[in-house]
């Protein structure tokens, strides 16, 4: 069974500035009070933060996941998945930053399927507040920055 959710919010900040602070994982460490341990463990080709690029992020070094980046349209678009450690499976993210006349509208899909039955239900809502959490925070780092 497939699961997944959309988060949507609007920023006066510039899709670039937002698309900068999501694509450059290995500083959300630095930015993100819930992300205790962030590091892109393979560099894309040609663009590092871009296709093939591997990232791990988690609270601590022992408790992480790793996401491949499977697309990206430099500040406007990112494909992932989840390759490492993510209690559910088929794990796929979709960043769509569409540039408005007042900034910047978020998009943040998320897709997975259950690994145990029965668990995808209250799994779900954990993912989305992740996420959810995960956007405000751009945000707001992004209207600072801008």
């Amino acid at each position: 069974m497939t699961f997944g959710f959309r988060v949507e919010r609007a920023t006066s900040a510039p899709p670039a500035g937002v698309y900068d602070l999501l694509a450059d994982a290995a500083a959300w460490h630095e930015w993100v009070p819930f992300i205790g341990y962030s590091q892109l463990i393979r560099q894309g080709t040609p663009d590092p933060f871009g296709a093939g690029a591997i990232r791990r992020v988690g609270v601590f070094k022992g408790a992480s996941v790793d996401e491949e980046i499977v697309e990206a349209q430099p500040a406007h678009y990112q494909r992932y998945r989840g390759v490492r450690g993510f209690p559910v499976s088929q794990y796929c993210g979709e960043i769509c930053l569409n540039e408005v006349d007042a900034g910047t509208e978020l998009v943040w899909s998320v897709t997975f399927e259950q690994r145990v039955p029965g668990t995808g239900r209250p799994l779900g809502p954990v993912i989305r507040a992740v996420i959810t959490a995960m956007v405000d925070r751009t945000i707001k780092v992004a209207e600072q920055s801008a």
